[in-house]
């Protein structure tokens, strides 16, 4: 299979000999092949389909040898140029999800902790932002391995004066949140109030990643943000909001096309809205979840259809508090 991805011109054949390296390395350690750390690199400099490959088959084969693979890998993403960095940080993601999954691979990546955090941690302000989010998505799953060090760490950054750093941090969050019983939970569960004021930030694209980190945690882990709810839910009703500034006329010849850069937090707040209707309706006031759902009633086809159901649902579940709005309802239902 080396010689394969070494020699072979078939994309078809490069991508086969990789993703089988990658699942023989998985299980059997491939660090005594001296050649095999390079001819996997240069792979790195192919097609789309084989770069994937190679970054899937590194970090495959890295879990079969935790000890030798990782450090040479980390030395790698600091160095290389941010077109390989966003793979060779997948690399990095797979070796976290699969040897996470053992008592034994949770083990042999602690001694490892403050190098990976450090190299996480610097690349949460990367201009590009595929490798933002892989790097959110990595420290999620490293904080399943040891809560009480990394939990303290994220929460140090939330009010980073760098909103891209902001953004991140938060989206970890989400991949820190389990739908299962986890011992994350009880240092997750202090600091929720904390991430879910990020909600009110300065930067449009941070509000947008809390939006869809609190809805994740409405959906999988109500128990998390029920305490802290009712002191956000101003801010979350703010994202309903068309703001004006928001909204800028590009001119494209005879055309005047509208481009309005708040659509996707309003989307991401009424996306959170019908959520926490299903998982937190007790901690919900009606009648003010009501009168801001409103405004969806007016915006695009997508946020429209969605405060329809959201109607349905709440006259299933609140129809006596419902009527007490019904007033103001009924204009924009016309």
């Amino acid at each position: 299979f080396i010689s394969d991805v070494k020699k072979s011109k078939s994309t078809t054949t490069k991508v086969q000999s990789l993703l089988n390296l990658g699942e023989i390395g998985r299980r059997v350690d491939l660090s005594t092949h001296k050649s095999l750390q390079k001819v996997v690199l240069s792979a790195f400099g192919g097609n789309e389909e084989e770069r994937n490959a190679a970054s899937y088959c590194l970090g495959c084969v890295s879990v079969g040898n935790v000890e030798k693979f990782l450090p040479f890998l980390l030395a790698e993403i600091k160095k290389v140029e941010p077109s390989k960095q966003y793979l060779l940080i997948h690399s990095l993601k797979e070796i976290i999800s699969l040897v996470s999954a053992s008592e034994a691979g949770r083990a042999a990546l602690l001694p490892h902790l403050e190098d990976i955090l450090n190299l996480l941690f610097e690349n949460t302000e990367s201009e590009e932002e595929g490798t933002r989010n892989v790097v959110a998505e990595c420290l999620g799953k490293y904080t399943l391995i040891s809560p009480e060090k990394i939990v303290p760490a994220l929460k140090e950054r939330q009010n980073s004066k760098s909103a891209k750093t902001r953004a991140t941090i938060v989206t970890a969050l989400k991949f820190a949140i389990v739908d299962q019983p986890h011992p994350v939970d009880e240092h997750l569960a202090p600091i929720m109030g904390g991430f879910l004021s990020l909600l009110a930030d300065t930067d449009l694209f941070t509000r947008k990643q809390t939006l869809l980190t609190l809805n994740y945690a409405a959906h999988n882990k109500p128990s998390l943000i029920r305490p802290v709810l009712a002191e956000n839910m101003e801010h979350l009703y703010a994202e309903t909001k068309m703001k004006k500034e928001l909204v800028t006329i590009v001119t494209l010849g005879p055309f005047k096309h509208k481009v309005d850069t708040g659509l996707e937090n309003r989307k991401a707040a009424f996306e959170c809205m019908y959520t926490l209707l299903e998982t937190c309706i007790d901690k919900i006031e009606i009648s003010t979840f009501a009168e801001h759902l409103k405004n969806g009633l007016t915006d695009v086809y997508d946020i429209k259809l969605l405060s329809y159901l959201m109607l349905v649902r709440l006259a299933k579940a609140a129809g006596p508090a419902l009527i007490t709005s019904l007033d103001s309802l009924v204009l924009p239902l016309k």
